[in-house]
């Protein structure tokens, strides 16, 4: 099952009244997300929705997400994941760059639409308005529509596994952020190995808190309990308070990650209900050792940590249960190479940090490009290989360890240093909850160091001490130059620390341990 309309027939004809979906007091049937996803089909076929045409959806979390994704699927449309975080300017450029010629859109999210400069490729705009008039030109209400349709399945031809499923966008931290093109096999292909990799079964039910605009939970858990034949709850938002209330009322046995996710469950107090939880698995990106370490200890979790990207078929390294190595990334998804090259894409030994790069060994199972960007799309696939952008290593058993982002190394005096090292080195201390390294310019260096750091609530330390802790284990051209506590780092929607907009800050009012303001001791 290759592209994602014959998958949806198959299960709800296996799985037909099990429950697929739960989500806050309700919960749907296999059965009955295939038919609400016929009614989405034909709603759209209705509005001249076609195979390939783009189809814009900007909903919070909650079954309309899916079942349209689904319904447009059927169609062999695509359809292209808004950030609900957007506002005006972002709308403008993503509906212009990525041809979208129909955009659903939630009725919270219409102010800022209109906001939007003009946008003359759009056909008709779907807003979830129940019964009420829009003032958006060519606006249709979508409960009107559903209801207007049948549940019957539209007749077609089937999508190919290379034709494009759905759209997503990077997180863009230098700029405006691209649009990933993933075909159906790619998806489908991701889901069917997680299940197989972290040992999944029908009994099985994955909860997720993060936005369905990421690719995370579309392949995770959305696809990943439907290969399964398992369920996926879902949640509006993540919610540390709630959390593991909500792993309890839905009895979810695994659930998915980014970076954020773990720290912030680990820093509230500890609750009677994540005593005993139903949860035994958890799978996605950003758990470092420490992290990964005091969620198996408190929570008795097996952190499946896995490595990959929207464009490299969304994963390509993990931890296996059984074979879990703390701080790595794990070993390599079978239907993929991944190794560590050097500038000049010589692959490196064992332990050397290098950029990891990624091909597949079958067809469509990665994306098949950046839309209408051939030029980003061939840089980055220079030499035969896709080249992430991350820096990493791989150890003798074939472990491998994220180091951080290329294009964030720091260019110190002819060194190439990973912030990486100085960061972990930061976390490690008892006072400091995060910390990022940026270079920022310097006239004889080139660059030096700025650690941004935030403390710990009802914790202190001063910069010489800091200083001290990374004299003790950082070789000397890698100690940070300048300190800068702040309250928090500024992120992208997917936790990621936006390093472009901690660079653009400069030097600023930082800690100088070079001044000589400051005492000997602190230098």
């Amino acid at each position: 099952m290759d592209h994602l309309k014959t998958l949806l027939t198959e299960m709800a004809r296996q799985q037909g009244d099990k429950n697929y979906l739960f989500f806050r007091d309700s919960h749907f049937t296999y059965r009955g997300i295939d038919l609400l996803s016929n009614r989405f089909s034909r709603v759209f076929r209705e509005l001249g929705v076609g195979k390939g045409d783009h189809v814009a959806v900007m909903l919070p979390n909650g079954p309309e997400w899916i079942a349209c994704w689904f319904g447009l699927a059927k169609l062999g449309a695509v359809l292209v994941a808004f950030n609900t975080q957007w506002k005006a300017e972002g709308l403008e450029y993503a509906l212009a760059q990525a041809d979208v010629k129909y955009f659903l859109l939630a009725a919270e999210f219409q102010g800022e639409f209109k906001k939007a400069g003009k946008t003359p490729g759009l056909t008709a705009v779907i807003c979830d308005l129940g019964g009420e008039s829009s003032e958006i030109e060519r606006s249709h209400s979508l409960s009107r529509l559903l209801a207007a349709v049948s549940s019957q399945a539209v007749e077609g031809e089937p999508p190919e596994a290379g034709d494009p499923l759905i759209i997503t966008y990077t997180s863009g931290t230098t700029g405006w952020p691209k649009a990933v093109v993933n075909p159906h096999r790619a998806y489908i292909a991701a889901a069917m190995d997680l299940r197989d990799y972290v040992e999944l079964t029908p009994e099985d039910i994955i909860y997720t808190c993060l936005p369905l605009y990421h690719a995370n939970p579309q392949a995770y858990c959305v696809l990943t309990a439907l290969v399964t034949g398992g369920s996926v709850a879902l949640a509006e938002r993540f919610s540390a308070s709630r959390f593991w209330q909500d792993i309890r009322a839905y009895r979810a046995t695994a659930f998915s990650y980014v970076g954020a996710v773990l720290p912030i469950l680990l820093s509230q107090p500890e609750r009677e209900e994540e005593k005993g939880s139903s949860a035994k698995k958890c799978f996605g990106g950003g758990a470092p050792q420490e992290v990964h370490e005091a969620a198996t200890r408190r929570f008795g979790l097996q952190v499946c940590e896995l490595y990959g990207m929207s464009e490299t078929g969304t994963w390509n390294t993990i931890n296996r249960p059984g074979k879990i190595k703390a701080g790595s990334v794990g070993q390599v998804r079978e239907c993929f190479e991944v190794k560590v090259f050097d500038d000049q894409d010589n692959e490196v030994p064992p332990g050397r940090v290098g950029e990891i790069v990624v091909r597949p060994k079958r067809p469509f199972i990665m994306f098949s490009g950046y839309y209408k960007m051939p030029e980003e799309t061939l840089r980055d696939y220079r030499n035969l290989w896709f080249h992430t952008g991350d820096l990493g290593k791989v150890d003798s058993e074939g472990y491998f360890y994220y180091c951080g982002r290329k294009k964030e190394s720091i260019r110190r005096g002819g060194e190439n240093i990973t912030p990486y090292e100085i960061e972990k080195v930061l976390t490690d201390h008892p006072a400091v909850a995060e910390a990022a390294a940026v270079g920022v310019p310097d006239p004889i260096l080139g660059e030096e160091i700025k650690a941004y750091v935030v403390l710990r609530e009802g914790r202190s330390v001063s910069p010489p001490e800091l200083i001290e802790t990374c004299q003790e284990r950082l070789p000397k051209f890698m100690i940070p130059r300048y300190l800068e506590f702040v309250s928090s780092l500024p992120k992208t929607a997917s936790e990621k620390v936006q390093k472009v907009s901690l660079k653009s800050r400069g030097i600023g009012a930082a800690w100088d341990r070079l001044s000589p303001e400051d005492s000997d001791e602190s230098r």
